[in-house]
């Protein structure tokens, strides 16, 4: 019987690594590093594992410092058993607004903002074009955006699904959809997964499958979903004069999944680990502008 891996911050970043790749146009993966000079990340152990979007006050509950709340009658902090906080380490999509010194010693931030939007989001996921049922072996990678070449926006496949069984599913993976225009045919043949929904991709899809013979040039985009996380005009209306069937989940709800995604594959890779995901919107605070006096 196989051992569980130890949870330390260098195995929890070889895993991570191990799903979203590094890419030089991204964000530092390790995006805040412990500073004691004895902080080895083979040693250092992980009991906790918090998984946001962004960083959000529910984050800073778990990273943070811990709080004493005040006794409403003394007006004075109440005496509280003072319990050692989890060594916690952190996954963020979007990192930029972390406030550092809000984290907690030894706590490790780690990021991925690029490779998470192009393999855990509606973009180059085979693990979600293989759960909506895609022959993902023979899928085509829809690379190459705005102006970087080896940028990866997408997966193109064939399918055999009823179109409402189909959105049923996508629904099911995201909790629900913002917006579904059906097409003209309830019969789906190819799906195309996009991080990008403008009217080149949407041709650019369909002469992909084309051109794989999957679709013929008798209205072919009637048998085409194209799912994707915003609503875009110029997409909408390209999709529409084609025939094709849309399914918008929305920007966050595709980001969400990837967090989920990670979580579950983190409970499996580390048992020993308490898993935390947060999903909650991120409250900015303004700086208070110095007026000249």
């Amino acid at each position: 019987m196989q051992r569980p891996k130890k949870a330390t911050h260098a195995a929890i970043s070889r895993f991570i690594a191990s799903i979203l790749p590094a890419k030089e146009n991204d964000v530092p993966r390790l995006y805040h590093v412990p500073r004691n000079p004895r902080y080895d990340p083979e040693t250092a152990v992980i009991e906790q594992v918090v998984l946001s979007v962004t960083p959000t006050p529910g984050v800073y509950t778990l990273i943070g410092y811990p709080h004493d709340e005040p006794d409403v009658e003394l007006r004075a902090p109440a005496p509280k058993p003072h319990l050692r906080p989890p060594r916690t380490l952190c996954f963020l999509h979007r990192p930029f607004t972390l406030d550092r010194r809000s984290v907690r010693k030894g706590t490790l931030v780690i990021s991925s903002h690029t490779a998470f939007d192009e393999v855990l989001t509606v973009g180059w996921n085979t693990a979600l074009a293989e759960r909506l049922g895609m022959n993902v072996g023979e899928s085509l990678c829809v690379q190459g955006y705005k102006g970087d070449p080896e940028r990866k926006i997408g997966i193109v496949g064939q399918v055999a699904q009823h179109r409402d069984l189909l959105v049923g599913r996508i629904q099911q993976e995201f909790g629900s959809t913002e917006l579904v225009q059906a097409g003209l045919s309830d019969e789906i043949r190819v799906v195309a997964i996009m991080n990008a929904f403008h009217e080149d991709e949407v041709h650019r899809v369909l002469e992909m499958a084309q051109r794989r013979g999957w679709l013929g040039l008798d209205t072919p985009g009637k048998h085409m979903l194209y799912l994707t996380g915003q609503p875009r005009v110029g997409g909408m209306q390209a999709a529409t004069a084609l025939g094709m069937t849309v399914a918008c989940v929305g920007h966050r709800q595709a980001e969400d999944w990837g967090i989920r995604f990670l979580a579950a594959g983190m409970r499996t890779a580390f048992p020993g680990v308490h898993v935390q995901e947060v999903y909650e919107e991120e409250i900015i605070q303004a700086r208070d502008k110095k007026v000249a006096v």
